[in-house]
């Protein structure tokens, strides 16, 4: 019993919609892949039959065949999907640390400005503190010459004492 290709054909798109109902893609895309599937077997098929015309060599294209081909781009679509499900919350991840960070450094910009009149004031009392202190060491300076001169009086007269 010889099977006409439109119903072969029909059967393998039936075949291949049932097989890949339970993968998330969009119906325009699904309508494509299982043409691209009739079309890989259909294709192994027309070439066996060439290969065994010129080489006199069997190639079995069987049913399961098929449903190997469906089941390999099952699981490639679903490696690629749970790839970019990981970049993607990757990315979202990312994303949220960089809001976070935004945040943050906005919050420390508004704490600067705030602070930014006593720092002023700071280094104005900073600038009086280093000039009272200058001017005691320059006063401590002149203090420590009267002592060591002082000292070094006394010193000679206790060596003429003794």
């Amino acid at each position: 019993a010889v099977v006409s290709t439109q119903s072969t054909g029909d059967a393998l798109e039936r075949v291949a919609f049932k097989f890949l109902e339970s993968i998330e893609m969009d119906s325009e895309i699904r309508s494509g892949v299982v043409t691209t599937c009739q079309n890989f077997h259909e294709s192994v098929r027309l070439l066996s039959e060439k290969f065994y015309k010129e080489l006199s060599r069997h190639n079995y294209v069987t049913p399961t065949s098929y449903l190997e081909l469906i089941g390999s781009f099952k699981n490639l679509i679903k490696r690629k999907q749970d790839e970019i499900m990981k970049n993607k919350t990757r990315y979202e991840v990312g994303l949220e640390k960089l809001k976070f960070a935004s945040e943050q450094v906005g919050a420390m910009q508004i704490e600067l400005q705030a602070l930014q009149p006593q720092l002023v004031v700071t280094a104005a009392e900073n600038e009086k503190m280093m000039l009272h202190i200058e001017k005691e060491s320059v006063e401590v300076e002149k203090m420590s010459k009267v002592v060591r001169a002082d000292e070094e009086v006394a010193s000679a007269k206790a060596a003429e004492a003794t």
